[in-house]
């Protein structure tokens, strides 16, 4: 009897190492949604759509984008987090999944436990823009005049919370700047008051800085980044003065947890490849995107580290949460 227990354990041990390696193979067999949790026309929908056409291109299924936005993002993450493990519903996620948690009393989800990640595609750095009226060119003109009249300049954010904001207040608590936050409810009113000159400085995602920029509406201080950016060759990186300090956003995809690791693998491998296709490279590359894919494992210490960060610059700033 118990040579016929072990022949049968032996042969449910071979079916369960072999059942993963079979769903990766197979997947995907049907269309897969892919839940962008903001409206459409930003930059997350903008990317999911290159990304599921080329995913639909190569694997031979339909990737459908689906927008479902509110509550900032959490809705359509929250769908995610409660859909079947299977790898046909996926998240477009971005960086503000690491700061969410600290800003709910009652989040859905739970943001390290909830999802599997695939792999982030793409960076966005942030550019320190400002009003012409601002009487500051550079970040050390504009350190030297906010310290000599604290309180007197204000920075627009597209709200009380968001990545603009967090990311701010690193920058003010790094310089000893006092400044003013005014809080939008998005990034293109905040825009809108900085070319009036109603507000004097703020964060603003590369591609959003464009055009601004080259109608000479705003000025352009510095990029938040380690490095400059080919679009503005010649304003210097935070970083060259302020050693480290970067403000980006990233984007990338997310599957709910449990689901199978042959398919979260491949879809890592597949979305490694696309952003680094040649005439999606260069699309991506025009709108201010900086291609630099990861891994699943590397998501996932990048996830964890701003997730540690953030919580220490909220607690910081004594934001609550609501």
């Amino acid at each position: 009897m118990s040579k016929w227990f072990k022949r049968v354990g032996a042969v449910l041990l071979g079916f369960a190492l072999v059942a993963p390696v079979a769903v990766g193979q197979t997947y995907p067999s049907r269309s897969v949604r892919i839940i962008v949790p903001f409206s459409p026309g930003g930059g997350t929908d903008t990317f999911a759509r290159v990304v599921a056409q080329k995913l639909q291109e190569r694997l031979g299924q339909s990737f459908v984008v689906e927008n479902k936005p509110g509550a900032a993002g959490n809705i359509g993450a929250d769908l995610v987090a409660k859909a079947p493990a299977d790898g046909y519903t996926l998240l477009l996620a971005q960086d503000s999944l690491t700061i969410v948690p600290y800003l709910s009393k009652s989040l859905p989800f739970d943001v390290n436990k909830d999802f599997a990640p695939i792999g982030i595609g793409v960076f966005m750095p942030m550019m320190l823009v400002a009003s012409n009226n601002t009487p500051a060119s550079t970040l050390a003109e504009l350190v030297t005049y906010a310290k000599a009249h604290p309180g007197k300049l204000s920075y627009g954010t597209p709200g009380m919370g968001t990545a603009h904001h967090l990311n701010f207040e690193t920058l003010l608590s790094r310089t000893g700047m006092r400044m003013v936050h005014i809080p939008y409810k998005g990034a293109s009113p905040m825009m809108a008051d900085i070319v009036s000159g109603n507000v004097q400085v703020a964060f603003s995602a590369l591609s959003s800085t464009l055009p601004y920029s080259s109608s000479g509406k705003i000025k352009v201080l510095a990029v938040a980044d380690r490095e400059r950016v080919p679009q503005f060759k010649d304003v210097p990186s935070i970083a060259e003065s302020l050693p480290e300090y970067t403000a980006h956003a990233w984007f990338g995809l997310m599957a709910p947890a449990g689901t199978a690791q042959t398919i979260t693998r491949r879809l890592s491998d597949e979305l490694r490849l696309i952003v680094s296709l040649p005439d999606v490279r260069e699309r991506l590359e025009a709108m201010g995107y900086q291609v630099k894919p990861t891994t699943p494992a590397e998501m996932h210490r990048l996830m964890q580290n701003e997730y540690e960060k953030w919580g220490q610059v909220i607690r910081a700033a004594n934001i609550k949460p609501e």
